[in-house]
């Protein structure tokens, strides 16, 4: 397995606002899947696109435990600003933004958590269904089948899971995704990182966690995702400072299945009167 360099992951900086947004992608994504948000998010703030250590751009950069040294790339990468940004993480990047605000505090101004795992089991039958495909890929890698062959099957499994409407996925999107799968050790990687992600994720005591923060939080999901089903809002509290929204008609990614209806609810949240800006030492 590759290790971590002590080097920054990849990110790509948009907008010039006063206040930062981070935006941390789901696993096996990369951060230019935000693509369909980021303008929209950039006319009003400064945001940063982070590849998370062991995806796209930052490939083969990771460490154990997983989510632990993402807080601290993170919290290395935010601690010039002196300012606490507001952060929008998708499924792993959920997790990885709760794990944050978690651990600090004084860092995070608010939180979108999108399609998180974790609050609540994922269905039996779909989790058999994943462990199908995944064997698939397995045999698929061990056979002579050319690497473009990997790739485009690549990209079919993640359209398929991350979408409520597959077909719909345009050309750039799709390309974008798998131009970091492009070989069979790009892909043998994507599994390990997987296992890894799966184990720390049912470590984490996420509903605890959840109940823990005392920052204004929004818990998002897409009404028709099949990867952390949308029933799990059910068991939320709201709360002054926490809100809940299911997108209708989307998937796992409603960034890029639905970007205006998510922007309809991230936006509000974020401008809720614009929260006066602390500073931290």
């Amino acid at each position: 397995m590759r290790t971590a360099d002590s080097g920054r992951p990849h990110v790509v900086t948009a907008g010039t606002g006063e206040r930062t947004v981070v935006l941390l992608h789901g696993y096996s994504d990369h951060g230019g899947t935000w693509q369909k948000v980021l303008p929209t998010l950039a006319e009003r703030y400064t945001v940063l696109v982070v590849d998370l250590p062991g995806f796209g751009h930052s490939a083969g950069t990771w460490r154990e435990p997983l989510v632990e040294s993402y807080v601290d790339t993170l919290g290395d990468l935010v601690a010039d600003r002196g300012t606490p940004v507001s952060v929008i993480g998708n499924s792993l990047g959920a997790v990885t933004a709760l794990a944050w605000a978690t651990a600090r505090p004084d860092q995070v101004a608010d939180v979108v958590l999108s399609d998180m795992p974790g609050v609540a089991p994922i269905p039996r039958t779909w989790t058999r269904g994943v462990r199908f495909r995944v064997e698939r890929l397995t045999q698929l890698l061990s056979t002579p089948v050319p690497d473009r062959y990997v790739q485009q099957m690549i990209g079919a499994l993640y359209a398929t899971a991350a979408l409520r409407h597959p077909l719909r996925a345009d050309a750039a999107v799709r390309a974008g995704y798998t131009q970091h799968y492009a070989t069979r050790r790009q892909v043998s990687d994507l599994l390990a990182l997987g296992r890894i992600v799966i184990r720390e994720i049912a470590e984490l005591p996420i509903p605890e966690m959840i109940d823990a923060l005392d920052i204004p939080t929004l818990l998002l999901w897409g009404a028709n995702d099949l990867l952390t089903p949308a029933r799990a809002a059910r068991r939320i509290t709201v709360t002054e400072t926490r809100r809940v929204a299911v997108v209708p008609d989307c998937g796992h990614c409603p960034h890029l299945d639905c970007p205006s209806e998510f922007l309809a609810e991230v936006l509000p949240f974020l401008a809720r009167g614009d929260h006066p800006i602390r500073r931290y030492s």
